[in-house]
């Protein structure tokens, strides 16, 4: 669940999508976040895939948080606010706002948005360089579409899922499909797959594949499931051929 909300965001702020260069990235983000705080919720939620970890962004959002946290309380909607800078500042994947984020911990109305947030962290510290990456761009797709694409062709597991899930809820290009179905290719059969998280990743990789209904991958989903070895796997190949195409073992 740690990433689910923030795919809908896109739905909102579809014009989050392009952006001449990665600067131009992080200073409409500034604009943002030092504007009306009504934007700031929606504009959190796209942290998760955008790849931003400048520093002069999350300072703002740090000092958002600081300010507002103990206003927020009782009012649901500021507290929702707030609880998306905890969840923004791990996103940065900065190390610095790690000491910010524990002063949440033990603090009932936002400590699990801390503890996701510090979970978070390490993963983004690794990640945003991969998804913001504008050197394997094409020009020919979206700024969204190239980022999805730099987390599919990753071989790190984790970030496929974030890829996965993005596929799944927005984006349904071929190049992005071909990507996932080459990673489903790849990983379906891995040996390490008794972790829940690794198990999760490729589950949804193949979810993501079905929602396509491209009957091109039918082949794909009905391979890995009669021969993946984990549950999980299985489960969701051969959900996916049932919900999207009809095909039941």
């Amino acid at each position: 669940m740690r990433f689910i909300l923030a795919f809908f965001a896109l739905l909102i702020f579809p014009n989050f999508a392009a952006a001449a260069s990665l600067e131009d990235d992080t200073q409409r983000y500034i604009k943002i976040f030092s504007g009306e705080k009504k934007l700031h919720s929606d504009a959190a939620d796209t942290f998760s895939w955008m790849g931003l970890s400048d520093t002069r962004l999350f300072d703002i959002v740090e000092r958002l948080l600081l300010e507002d946290a103990a206003a927020a309380r009782d009012n649901r909607s500021e507290r929702n606010r707030v609880a998306r800078y905890i969840r923004s500042l791990g996103f940065s994947g900065q190390a610095k706002y790690e000491p910010t984020i524990n002063k949440f911990l033990g603090d009932p109305p936002y400590e699990r948005f801390a503890r996701a947030a510090l979970q978070d962290l390490p993963d983004y510290n690794k990640w945003n360089p991969i998804i913001s990456n504008r050197s394997s761009f094409d020009p020919k797709f979206s700024d969204d579409v190239n980022r999805v694409a730099n987390m599919l062709r990753s071989d790190d597991l984790l970030l496929l899922c974030v890829g996965a899930k993005r596929v799944y809820f927005d984006s349904k290009e071929d190049v992005l499909l071909e990507l996932l179905a080459r990673q489903l290719r790849a990983n379906y059969a891995r040996s390490d797959l008794n972790d829940r998280d690794r198990s999760d990743c490729v589950a949804w990789a193949a979810k993501a594949l079905g929602s396509s209904k491209n009957d091109k991958y039918v082949a794909l989903l009905q391979e890995v499931g009669e021969k993946a070895t984990d549950r999980t796997v299985v489960k969701h190949a051969k959900d996916a051929l049932g919900k999207y195409y009809g095909v039941r073992n």
